[in-house]
């Protein structure tokens, strides 16, 4: 099994294409900091990580099921359709009269079909419904309703599947870019968090020492004072650790771009798709046994971005017929 995973690894890698590789190097460096450029060595040493990358999202992308044909008719005849929105004017509302679709089609007076990415959330929660067992009609039994919810399309969209899969490729890419630009940019606020926090602590222990000055000290007894003065000594000694620590990240244009390579070598830490499915009646209602009507599969992606919430997806196909007319 192990030997099955490295000689699949190892085909992606053998696919990627030279001009791929330093496209998506160079993306890389303008969406985290330009001045990577004047590391030597910059390109040597983010072409690994980068092909580890470029091959990693290049499956990731796979795993979004679609495209699916979204229209008023495909609402009323594909579960798929049905399961997304709550009624046909929902399509009208987001496809139809998509400006960045009407846009599309405008500049593109040859194509009849758009695909794009189609983002939303699923909810699934507890309901209290009508059930069939055998003959009898049972009230107030606990189902499972599944809801789409906060549809949204994405900023991208294509002729064809190839083009579409390809675009978010490198939406991949950047969406990895900017993940290591937050963590150095975390990294960045931490370390002016510290010092300032190192600073307070400095004044304060200033305080407490030019106050210790009395009685107490000649004869050697302990005084909340000199209590409060190791307490102050510790918490500074622990600061200053771990402000070391935090500079040691982002000290030079060099740390930077380790912290980059650091993200590009694990993408599976911040960015995941998990393909889903389940099956549900029109009602939205999740078949279990309690179910005695027939239903339909409904596909989707979940999507994980580092910490951000998660959010499913699927490739959406749109025709221009459907296009709402234009005032």
């Amino acid at each position: 099994m192990f030997s099955h995973l490295i000689d699949r690894l190892r085909g992606r890698y053998a696919r990627l294409d030279e001009q791929d590789i330093e496209r998506a190097i160079d993306i890389v460096v303008e969406q985290t900091d330009p001045r990577l450029r004047f590391v030597r060595g910059f390109r040597r040493k983010l072409r690994k990580p980068v092909v580890r990358s470029l091959a990693y999202v290049d499956d990731l992308v796979t795993r979004i099921p679609g495209p699916f044909e979204i229209s008023r008719k495909a609402y009323g005849r594909d579960p798929q359709v049905n399961a997304l929105f709550g009624s046909p004017d929902d399509v009208e509302t987001l496809f139809a009269r998509s400006k960045m679709l009407q846009d599309f089609f405008r500049d593109n007076p040859g194509c009849d079909r758009v695909c794009v990415p189609f983002a939303m959330h699923r909810q699934e929660k507890r309901i209290l419904a009508m059930a069939l067992s055998g003959d009898i009609v049972r009230r107030d039994v606990a189902r499972t309703a599944v809801n789409f919810s906060g549809h949204r399309l994405g900023i991208v969209c294509a002729e064809s599947e190839a083009e579409l899969r390809s675009k978010l490729r490198w939406r991949g890419i950047q969406t990895l870019a900017v993940t290591a630009l937050e963590n150095i940019t975390r990294l960045k606020t931490r370390t002016a968090e510290l010092e300032e926090q190192r600073a307070l602590l400095k004044m304060k222990l200033g305080d407490v020492q030019a106050q210790h000055s009395g009685l107490e000290a000649i004869a050697g007894v302990p005084s909340e004072d000199s209590q409060e003065e190791q307490v102050l000594e510790q918490r500074l000694k622990d600061t200053g650790e771990k402000l070391k620590e935090a500079r040691t990240g982002v000290a030079t244009l060099v740390d930077y771009l380790d912290q980059v390579c650091q993200v590009l070598n694990h993408p599976s830490r911040y960015l995941r798709v998990r393909r889903n499915s389940v099956t549900v009646d029109r009602m939205g209602i999740k078949l279990d046994g309690m179910s005695q009507g027939k239903g339909g599969e409904v596909f989707s992606a979940t999507l994980t971005i580092g910490t951000h919430p998660d959010f499913e997806l699927i490739l959406a196909a749109f025709q221009r017929s459907g296009m709402a007319a234009t005032p």
